[in-house]
């Protein structure tokens, strides 16, 4: 190789290697501000959050800080609402899943939810063959005749 190429190579070695080592420098600082806005968020709920229950316990009470206080209000009702609402559906279901059991002759049998090997089961396929064995000898019967 000539000396001319070696340079190049050189050259475009450090520009690629000082390419790697700003962006690098780049990355930590972006994941740093990430960091910091995070923590800068939590940091700005909780500072809602208290301001939020010092106007609910009348310890302030600014104006401009009314209206998002009363959303806020709303917001909660609803969502109260909202989750009894799901517990009186819960409590219903479960009220009239155990009342279809209350009665051991209110329970329907289905393929669903019968045991196959159950002694009713047995009982209703002797009885299909007691009476295709019945209908056989009466046909025979007939025939004889």
């Amino acid at each position: 190789m000539d000396i001319e190429n070696k340079e190049w190579f050189k050259n475009t070695f450090e520009k690629s290697k000082e390419g790697v080592v700003k962006f690098t420098r780049i990355s930590r600082l972006r994941i740093e501000i990430a960091s910091i806005k995070k923590k800068s968020d939590e940091r700005f709920e909780s500072l809602g959050k208290k301001t939020f229950q010092l106007m609910k316990d009348d310890e302030i009470n600014h104006d401009f800080l009314l209206d998002d206080y009363k959303s806020l209000e709303k917001l909660d009702s609803k969502l109260a609402e909202l989750e009894n609402e799901i517990e009186e559906l819960k409590k219903r279901e479960e009220e009239t899943f155990t009342s279809s059991f209350s009665s051991e002759n209110d329970f329907v049998k289905t393929d669903a939810n019968r045991d196959m090997s159950d002694s009713d089961t047995t009982a209703d396929v002797d009885v299909s063959e007691n009476k295709a064995e019945e209908i056989e000898e009466e046909k025979d019967k007939s025939d004889t005749k």
